[in-house]
């Protein structure tokens, strides 16, 4: 009976494929053949960055988007479904993505800046490839090839099919968003992102709505959340995804409306947040009826980065600039001299000298990662220009934070040593056309007498390395500097700038007297907060010049398993005499105590630290600006510090800073603090 019941269905089969196949099989096969399969991207969740300390810093959160599907849209009505989607994100304060350049009503007028710029040829290329300008007057056309705004915003309703009777903000509502649906191609094969962000709420609006609304769907998205409101510099955004970027980022697995990392670490580590993005199936016959969905390939969410930042110590540097710049703008107005009153910005970072590692990067003034979009056009025109990472791409005269480059130069040269002793007569005069004076001498009226190198870095003596940059000559003292990393990219992460270190080859015209200003930090040296930072790391380290960097790790989305782990990349090793080492730790040791030039800001400070300040003079009128370098601890160095102060009057205004951070990294913010410390405390 078991044989004949396995034969009976044997046989069912067989007859049923018979009938599939050869009955059947000229109509399945043409069905099939009428069917389309267009797969989607589904979105994979973007990598969470953490500090040092596993504190998560940057965050996904959920939230939905508005897409428009090519298969269910009516194409028919989609001006109508626009202005009714429209009005309903903007009842709940939301924004759509509308990149057309052109004002919101009369007289109309172009926005971009430039017929250079994205916008401009985003629409040249629009225009060239969707309108028919060639019956346009003469005087219709403006002299990039572009008709006049007006005449332009005629021909989209034209285009679009805008009824002409609706009213003008609608008419530009549409044609905005149709524009937009055309630049990011929408069709069967890709959908359109028209807004993002959307709370719960709104998406179940326009979900309630989906008999009105054809075509129109709400999926789960998520959105950055930002932990922390410090290291905007640092941390950078996301964005859309550009059309000329998507040329290049397609073969990647993104889809036009995608976003990815378009500033700072968003950007620098966007291959390990990204993620891979699944795929859904839409099966679709030939009316364009869906006949199927499906997941075909699961989406991989992208890794977390784990920074070299310590976010508290962050927080704390990035407070203690704030402060420090606006007390000394406070203090400069009641002041005699005036001095610091115009301050304006500053920076400040913090290296771990034996592997480069950035502990802290601050930037003042700074702006909030979570307001960006809404703030972005007042940023862009504040004149304390708060987008700018001053903290890599500021560039500044070193002023005397520059001697210890001149000093180790002119050790390591033997054009002095450690006990050699130059007596600081006031006015040099070694040249008959340029006879510069130390600063005491210019200030006091007196000398620093017989003075050695340690003792020329703690009172700042300007005739000390004037003597000594004209005997070792320009092309030792720039190599010497180039060899410490000065006037050079670090290698860091995010944007920096090069900047120069001063030399015949920067100056037109170059005269002997230059070398003395080259020696003491001033003249056409540009360089970085961070580069200073790092010049000191190398020395007091012993030579070892570290590539400074933001990557600590990265572990996959579960936090399982270590994806990669930075290590310490060695750029140079200067092989500097002990003795060398010594004598500029020394002299900075000094600058901090007993009468060097920051001695007042360290009294009583627990901790053995070095120190240099730096007056750097800037254009007629303005204050100088204030640079100060630090390490500490004294013997077993372990921290490297560089602030500046634009127009904060001298080094000595901004070390309250340094302070700051050394209570935090050490733990003093926690202990009890002599009362006459006169460091600035928490």
């Amino acid at each position: 009976m078991l044989s004949v019941v396995m034969a009976l269905i044997a046989g069912v089969l067989s007859l049923r494929l018979v009938y599939l196949q050869l009955v059947k099989g000229e109509e399945y096969r043409a069905s099939a053949a009428n069917q389309t399969s267009v797969r989607y991207n589904i979105k994979a969740s973007r990598g969470e960055i953490y500090d040092r300390n596993g504190l998560k810093v940057v965050s996904n959160q959920l939230s939905y988007s508005v897409r428009f599907n090519y298969f269910d849209w009516d194409r028919q009505n989609q001006n109508s479904v626009i202005l009714e989607v429209c009005s309903i994100l903007k009842s709940s304060g939301l924004t759509w993505n509308d990149s057309l350049p052109i004002t919101a009503g009369y007289p109309f007028a172009y926005t971009y800046d430039s017929p250079d710029s994205r916008a401009a040829k985003d629409l040249k290329e629009f225009c060239e490839s969707n309108l028919d300008l060639d019956g346009l007057e003469a005087e219709d056309i403006k002299d990039d090839g572009l008709p006049n705004a007006a005449v332009l915003f005629e021909l989209l309703c034209e285009e679009f099919g805008i009824d002409p009777s609706l009213p003008l903000n609608e008419r530009r509502l549409i044609a905005g968003v149709r524009y937009e649906m055309k630049l990011r191609e929408f069709s069967r094969y890709t959908p359109f992102t028209l807004a993002s962000d959307l709370d719960i709420d709104t998406g179940a609006h326009i979900v309630q709505m989906y008999q009105e609304l054809p075509g129109v769907t709400i999926e789960p998205d998520s959105s950055r959340k930002y932990e922390t409101s410090c290291a905007a510099h640092l941390l950078g955004f996301i964005g859309p995804i550009y059309k000329e970027e998507y040329a290049e980022l397609k073969d990647q697995g993104y889809g036009l409306n995608d976003t990815l990392g378009k500033a700072g670490l968003e950007k620098a580590f966007e291959s390990w947040l990204h993620g891979i993005d699944g795929k859904e199936t839409v099966v679709s016959d030939v009316t364009g009826e869906v006949v199927d969905r499906y997941v075909s390939t699961e989406p991989q969410p992208g890794d977390n980065v784990f920074l070299t930042i310590d976010m508290e110590l962050q927080e704390v540097t990035e407070r203690a600039l704030a402060e420090t710049i606006e007390n000394i703008r406070a203090k400069g107005r009641y002041s005699v001299s005036g001095a610091g009153a115009d301050a304006e910005g500053g920076a400040a970072v913090v290296i771990d000298v034996n592997s480069g590692e950035i502990l802290a990067m601050a930037s003042y003034p700074t702006y909030s990662l979570e307001n960006y979009n809404a703030d972005y056009n007042a940023l862009l025109q504040d004149p304390l220009t708060p987008l700018l990472n001053r903290a890599t791409m500021g560039l500044y005269p070193p002023g005397s934070t520059f001697k210890m480059v001149t000093s180790v130069a002119a050790l390591e040269e033997d054009i002095i040593n450690p006990n050699t002793k130059i007596r600081d007569l006031g006015r040099y005069t070694y040249y008959d056309d340029y006879q510069p004076r130390c600063w005491i001498f210019k200030d006091r009226g007196i000398t620093h007498g017989l003075i050695n190198v340690s003792e020329a870095l703690k009172y700042s003596c300007n005739y000390f390395y004037y003597e000594v940059g004209r005997v070792m000559g320009i092309d030792t003292l720039v190599g010497w500097a180039e060899k410490l990393g000065l006037g050079q990219k670090t290698g860091v992460e995010v944007g920096e700038y090069a900047g120069q270190v001063a030399s015949p080859d920067t100056i037109a015209d170059w005269q002997g007297g230059l070398t003395l200003q080259v020696a003491i930090g001033q003249s056409a040296h540009q360089f970085t907060p961070i580069q200073l930072a790092n010049y000191v790391a190398t020395i007091v380290n012993g030579g070892t010049r570290y590539q400074p960097h933001l990557l600590k790790k990265v572990m996959d989305y579960s936090l399982s398993s270590t994806v990669d782990e930075a290590e310490p990349t060695v750029l140079d090793t200067i092989e500097l005499d002990p003795s060398t080492i010594n004598a500029v730790k020394a002299g900075m040791r000094g600058v901090v105590t007993e009468d060097g030039t920051a001695s007042s800001v360290f009294v009583g400070f627990p901790i053995e630290v070095g120190g240099k300040t730096g007056s750097a003079q800037t254009r007629s009128g303005r204050s100088a600006h204030g640079v100060f370098v630090s390490f500490a601890p004294y013997d077993e160095p372990e921290i490297a510090v560089c602030v500046v102060g634009e127009f904060a009057g001298s080094g000595g205004s901004v070390a309250p800073v340094v302070v700051e951070i050394y209570n935090q990294y050490f733990g003093l913010n926690t202990q009890e603090i002599p009362e006459n410390n006169g460091a600035a405390t928490n």
